[in-house]
């Protein structure tokens, strides 16, 4: 393609998907949607459902709850980079404009 990317088809509750992807996402792609059929399989084998929109919403706020929680427990580290680098550029402006 001329924008360096590939098509994706995939299938997800018997519903075909075509996506225009860079190279380098397509395992990451294909690797999501089977984690969201592997999820919306296990929904149905434990709970009743009343339909594919209902399954897709459970699946849909359980993996936002999981980066929701990875956000949380990468916080203090995405704290003390932002420190790191406030610190550096302080460093910078006082080494330029102080003295």
């Amino acid at each position: 393609m001329e924008d360096g990317k590939i098509l994706c088809n995939f299938t997800i509750l018997d519903r075909k998907f075509t996506y225009k992807v860079l190279p380098e996402e397509e395992s990451m792609i294909r690797n999501a949607v089977r984690n969201i059929s592997d999820k919306l399989a296990e929904l149905k084998q434990r709970h009743s459902l009343r339909d594919n929109q209902e399954a897709l919403t459970v699946v849909l706020i359980q993996f936002a709850v999981l980066l929701e929680k990875t956000r949380m427990e990468d916080a203090p580290g995405m704290m003390a980079r932002e420190i790191q680098q406030l610190d550096r550029q302080l460093d910078e402006y006082i080494e330029n404009n102080v003295g």
